[in-house]
């Protein structure tokens, strides 16, 4: 039996822990949401908005990730799954995520519409009415539904406040090589969750990679992310568009399966 597992999404673990959506117990001291001035460098919280100002800037763009996902079992091991995700979003109002891992597959689809989930292990999806815009999507589909879809984060950095008010530490670690790319590595703090950031040198103040820490668990599980990014994807008319195959099931998209795990 599975006891905990680090958040699958950075926006909903960072926004929602200590907050009337992080529904887990807590098992370790509550962290102070204040904390003095000097363990927060403003180079860090600038770092964040720029970043956040840049990926706002791109209106079509394309981002892979090799995710690391750990478990803690109740013997107390951490267990830890690999996985990939692959997102295409063109802003103001259109996006496509697949989800492709050892226990979960999910792919999401977008049009400004509508927002579909289709579950290919299963064969079975739904689809509901959605908002215009990206953000509003996204949020729709946390808060009401229930659904994270992968690499929301990306539409929260600049646009959100609470990321970097509910920060009580923020920290310059150093710069460092993710893959190919020269990257400034940075750390944060904040109620019930630690996480850094590994973001491109340069004039594309872009994520390479980032890593958060569930603090809520004793065992502390991880999530981490590499990226690798394209600015010039191919758009076709069915990049955003779902066509059931033959023999699929629709669903109510309350259905609690969809947020699921595909494995007990």
């Amino acid at each position: 039996m599975r006891l905990a597992t680090a958040a699958p999404a950075f926006a909903a673990l960072l926004l929602f822990a200590g907050g009337a959506a992080a529904q887990a117990p807590r098992t370790t001291a509550p962290v102070p949401t204040a904390a003095p001035a000097e363990q927060r460098d403003p180079e860090a919280i600038a770092a964040l908005e720029r970043m956040g100002d840049h990926l706002r800037s791109i209106m079509t763009f394309g981002v892979t990730g090799d995710i690391t996902t750990e478990e803690v079992l109740d013997t107390g091991q951490t267990i830890q799954y690999t996985g990939a995700i692959d997102l295409i979003a063109q802003r103001p109002g259109r996006l496509r995520a697949n989800l492709d891992s050892s226990r979960k597959r999910r792919q999401y689809y977008y049009d400004g519409r509508t927002l579909t989930i289709w579950a290919p292990r299963q064969a079975y999806y739904a689809t509901v009415q959605a908002p215009p815009s990206i953000k509003e999507m996204l949020d729709v589909a946390a808060t009401r539904l229930g659904l994270v879809i992968p690499f929301a984060d990306l539409f929260e950095f600049g646009v959100n406040p609470e990321l970097t008010q509910r920060l009580t530490s923020a920290t310059v670690v150093g710069v460092e090589a993710i893959d190919d790319k020269t990257c400034t590595h940075y750390a944060y703090r904040q109620p019930d969750v630690d996480w850094e950031i590994w973001i491109e040198t340069g004039d594309r103040p872009l994520p390479c990679m980032y890593r958060i820490t569930d603090l809520r668990d004793p065992a502390r599980p991880d999530y981490e992310a590499r990226l690798t990014w394209d600015l010039n994807p191919t758009i076709t008319p069915e990049t955003f568009t779902f066509v059931a195959p033959e023999g699929a099931d629709r669903i109510p998209v309350e259905t609690t399966a969809l947020a699921q795990g595909d494995r007990p």
